[in-house]
């Protein structure tokens, strides 16, 4: 029982660390690939994971032609 918790929290822990790339990933952001290096890189760090975040919800940038 104990395993099956503890695999459970891991699973968690990573989800949530890794909530700003999933999120850029999801939106097909056009900085994905920075986020994903932001957020493995410096997630460690509230401001590195606030960062990465940031960017993933950042609205898509609009051509002047559209």
């Amino acid at each position: 029982m104990e395993t099956v918790l503890t695999v459970i929290v891991v699973v968690i822990a990573v989800a949530l660390y890794l909530l700003p790339s999933l999120i850029a990933f999801n939106r097909s952001s056009g900085d994905r690939w920075l986020v994903l290096l932001i957020n493995v890189v410096f997630g460690a760090t509230f401001l590195g994971w606030v960062l990465a975040l940031c960017l993933a919800l950042r609205k898509p940038k609009v051509s002047a032609a559209a």
